[in-house]
């Protein structure tokens, strides 16, 4: 409880800085709706010289769409601003010394702490899309379906939460490694079916460096549902993705012995 009234008085303050700047506001919406907007024409031009992409419909591929751009905002919105230049702002600049000294854990305090409310707007054009996929979907989803999709969702935010983690935590061995136009780059993978990769590809999408969990996999299950096996194996991905974290974490802060060094 004391992690989700931090969570929250950091949102919250977050959410204060930014609607004082109405003009950043109208450049995100506008930004969102132009990106989101050439995805989905771009997708609508596939589909008419074909019917599948990969055994995925032109509906399932809006509601993988629609998925990757909820799970692509959230992270936008509470991962990104603390991660994504973790080796120059924790590292470099001596951010974490403070975090260090704080009563809560260090994890937190440097994964979570800060927000990005505005980045939410691409969660609301996901919904859009998300429910205009299912809408055009010959079967609508089950009860079963939903539920496994906001399960599978959890597990995807705790993968893409570790997987940012992990990269940060090469910080404290090589504070001058930048990755993030890498990880940046690899991400956009998530918002096509692993059907349409090379089998070594799949595979590396789908154990190594899972991304398939970020979109792919809750989207089938929430049209076709998912095996009580499946479901079971990617939640221990996500729980040994975590743990995995965790550890990179600790082990980096035994290295680290302050911003100056």
């Amino acid at each position: 409880m004391k992690l989700l009234r931090l969570f929250g008085a950091g949102f919250s303050m977050s959410l204060r800085r930014s609607v004082a700047f109405r003009v950043n506001l109208l450049f995100d919406v506008i930004l969102a709706f132009t990106g989101l907007g050439t995805t989905i024409a771009a997708v609508l031009i596939v589909f008419t010289r074909t019917d599948t992409v990969g055994g995925w419909s032109k509906a399932e591929f809006l509601v993988l769409i629609g998925t990757y751009e909820l799970i692509t905002g959230l992270r936008s919105a509470f991962i990104d601003p603390n991660l994504s230049w973790f080796p120059d702002n924790g590292i470099r600049n001596g951010k974490l010394d403070s975090y260090l000294l704080q009563p809560a854990p260090s994890l937190f305090l440097a994964s979570l702490s800060l927000s990005s409310p505005l980045a939410l707007i691409g969660c609301a054009l996901g919904a859009s899309v998300l429910g205009w996929g299912i809408s055009a979907a010959a079967e609508k989803p089950s009860l079963y379906g939903v539920l496994s999709w906001l399960l599978l969702m959890g597990a995807g935010l705790v993968v893409t939460w570790a997987l940012s983690v992990l990269l940060a935590c090469l910080a404290f061995w090589a504070p001058k490694l930048q990755l993030d136009v890498f990880y940046h780059s690899a991400w956009q993978l998530g918002r096509y079916p692993t059907d349409v990769f090379a089998r070594p590809i799949r595979f590396a999408l789908t154990y190594v460096f899972p991304l398939a969990l970020i979109a792919a996999v809750p989207s089938a299950a929430l049209l076709n549902g998912a095996g009580l096996a499946q479901l079971t194996g990617w939640l221990l991905i996500a729980l040994v993705a975590a743990g995995l974290a965790q550890l990179a974490w600790r082990a980096g802060l035994r290295r680290y012995t302050g911003a100056t060094s």
